[in-house]
């Protein structure tokens, strides 16, 4: 196995993992290890600082199931963590039904079986082998789509997922560098077969990279542009939650903007103002299309009411809401105390057993003839949950008919909006 004592050549990848865990060092530590290079390196190197600091260091892999020669190359791992008296965990999955994005698919899976993982382990930090060349490959393919500021933004070196933080501590490294140092250690790694596959995006523009590299193209070179680029994202984003204390406000679940501040904001503020505001209205995880955004946009210079992603924009005197649209939630259900729309829960007293939440509907707001006082749009007090008895309307909390009954906005807070529900 080589020797695996720190030396000073090893000092720029030591300091690059040490710099993300300092300066309070985590108890305990997960490390994700697919066997090849990149996460190898980091295992070698994560298990060096753990011993030389006290740190207890458990490590997961898991096998996708996809193709054949992944058990060998997870033996790898586990041999190296045998030696290195390091508890070393597989988990599989088989979840892939055929349809959709493979790779995105196998992605979700991973990170929720990590998850798991480390939340039965008390561990709250986990570590990411991704490089400077992951860094690179990926601007290289979000360019090659037209994307903006976001998508050639840097990957987060620190993401949380539930209660576990992921850190990506050699994204400044590249995978040349991390070769090196295992051939110098006579450390083994395996390297995927579907590497060399160009049918897949990120390896045609791995051999497009090295080819580019000559002129100064570089995965270094690269990286740091998309370094540069989440700097300006960041800017951007500040500029936002800013613009949202000025211009926004949230009312019984729904945001109401001020249309004259509103349209006198930079096009890219007020565009990014409306995305937060429908994420955290519909809870997406990922932004709306850029030109789904465009369309909007266009309507709101007409004052027209539009929908995108499950949410409505419509008009009203001097301002704009934006709510969950109906047709999104109309056939939801959950029981009471459970999570409803991904977003809001309501609970109430007594026995629950034979109610159900939906939305309130046209049925609903027909029992509230005074609804026009709570200075609310009609289609966004209709998709608000209320709790019913079949088809009884039992209570509606958030349209001012609680009965006993409360309804609070939970799930998943966007950050502006975070900060204005922080104010109130």
């Amino acid at each position: 196995m080589g020797d695996l004592r720190l030396t000073m050549d090893d000092s720029p990848l030591t300091d690059a993992i040490l710099g993300q865990l300092q300066p309070e060092l985590p108890e305990k530590l997960g490390l994700a290890v697919s066997g090849g290079g990149d996460s190898m390196a980091l295992l070698a190197l994560t298990a060096d600082i753990a011993r030389a600091r006290g740190i207890s260091l458990s490590v997961i892999s898991v096998d996708h199931g996809l193709r054949s020669g992944v058990r060998e190359e997870l033996a790898l791992v586990g041999d190296f963590c045998a030696a290195q008296q390091l508890p070393h965990h597989v988990e599989s999955w088989q979840g892939w039904d055929g349809t959709g994005n493979l790779q995105g698919a196998a992605r979700a899976a991973r990170y929720h079986l990590i998850n798991r993982w480390a939340e039965a382990q008390g561990i709250d930090t986990v570590l990411l082998g991704h490089t400077a060349d992951d860094q690179a490959e990926t601007l290289m393919m979000r360019l090659a789509r037209g994307a903006g500021v976001d998508g050639l933004s840097a990957m987060a070196v620190r993401r949380r997922r539930g209660a576990v933080t992921y850190v990506r501590p050699l994204l400044d490294i590249t995978r040349a560098e991390l070769r090196d140092y295992l051939k110098a250690r006579h450390i083994r790694w395996a390297d995927d077969p579907s590497n060399e596959d160009t049918s897949f995006a990120r390896v045609a523009m791995r051999r497009a990279l090295a080819q580019l590299g000559p002129l100064g193209l570089s995965a270094k070179t690269l990286s740091g542009v998309a370094q540069n680029m989440r700097q300006a994202r960041d800017a951007l984003e500040a500029q936002t939650q800013t613009a949202a204390q000025d211009v926004a406000s949230v009312h019984a679940g729904t945001v109401r903007l001020d249309l004259q501040p509103y349209e006198a904001l930079p096009a890219e503020i007020s565009r990014r103002l409306l995305v937060h505001a429908i994420l955290w209205i519909n809870g997406g995880a990922y932004p709306p299309r850029r030109g789904g955004v465009s369309a909007v946009q266009a309507a709101i210079k007409e004052r027209r009411t539009v929908t995108l992603d499950g949410c409505q924009i419509s008009f009203s005197g001097d301002h704009m809401w934006v709510y969950r649209e109906l047709n999104a939630v109309r056939d939801t259900r959950s029981a009471p105390d459970d999570l409803w729309d991904g977003r809001w829960r309501v609970s109430g007293p007594g026995d629950t057993a034979q109610l159900h939440v939906a939305a309130l509907g046209e049925a609903g707001l027909a029992t509230r003839p005074d609804w026009r006082d709570l200075g609310l749009p009609r289609d966004a007090l209709m998709s608000m949950p209320a709790v019913w008895r079949g088809q009884e309307l039992v209570a509606a909390p958030v349209v001012g008919a609680p009965d006993g009954w409360k309804a609070e906005a939970t799930g998943a807070q966007d950050s502006v909006f975070a900060a204005l529900l922080s104010r109130q």
